[in-house]
């Protein structure tokens, strides 16, 4: 299949490019080039020949119009929705600027509504697609303080799948949710101290990995379209929906 994953050069979004590449699949992946992303890009391209890594900057209009105009040419079968500017932690809400909340919504959720529209009218054309929308577990029950941002933004995210479940499963789109835990990545670090009293206090004494997540992204990939509308907590069972 011909996969499109946002952000593919660390973290979640890199293992998941890595995993469903040795599966086979044509995979697209787009990244921030700075010197140090477009550098492991080129690696992952030199490494893998059905990979395809496109520059793509979430805070720039043009550089997301330009990229959603190239989509028509990868004839897209799955969209994994991955990347998110900023960092999930900030501060209180009463200290959150009004215009914070109108910037995290223009630099996370138009991008990524623009490049969902994009998949979803090749998808409509191919009788058939899939939308994977990478969630947090910060949505179920309470989010952890200073999560106001990073948490209503992929609240919105969450609604929006069912919505897209409501109006296209009759095109034979699907569109399923990961709500993974915290994960050891550059995009989420807390101090050592904290780590360490995490992993103590988690029933399996460990915490989630990106490559786990990974796992559970190829199940959706390669899940029967029957599998639709599912909103997956990977939490080890800590918190449920």
């Amino acid at each position: 299949m011909n996969i499109l994953i946002t952000g593919g050069t660390s973290g979640l979004g890199k293992a998941t490019v890595e995993l469903l590449v040795r599966d086979g699949h044509q995979v697209f992946f787009s990244y921030l080039a700075t010197e140090e992303f477009t550098a492991v890009a080129k690696e992952l391209e030199t490494t893998y020949s059905n990979v395809k890594a496109i520059p793509l900057n979430f805070c720039e209009t043009e550089s997301v119009d330009g990229f959603c105009g190239k989509m028509k040419e990868w004839d897209l079968d799955v969209l994994v929705n991955c990347t998110y500017v900023g960092k999930p932690q900030n501060t209180y809400f009463h200290k959150t600027a009004p215009e914070d909340f109108m910037n995290a919504f223009e630099m996370n959720i138009i991008p990524t509504v623009k490049i969902t529209q994009a998949a979803i009218e090749v998808m409509k054309k191919k009788k058939f697609g899939k939308i994977i929308n990478i969630i947090t577990e910060a949505v179920i029950g309470l989010p952890p303080m200073g999560y106001t941002l990073y948490a209503c933004n992929k609240a919105y995210l969450m609604k929006l799948s069912d919505v897209i479940n409501k109006e296209y499963t009759r095109y034979n789109i699907t569109c399923n949710c990961i709500l993974p835990a915290y994960m050891q990545t550059n995009f989420a670090t807390v101090d050592e101290r904290i780590l360490e009293q995490m992993q103590q206090e988690h029933p399996l004494k460990k915490l989630l990995t990106v490559d786990e997540v990974a796992q559970s992204i190829k199940f959706f990939v390669d899940a029967s379209q029957q599998v639709n509308g599912v909103k997956l907590p990977i939490n080890a069972g800590t918190m449920l929906l």
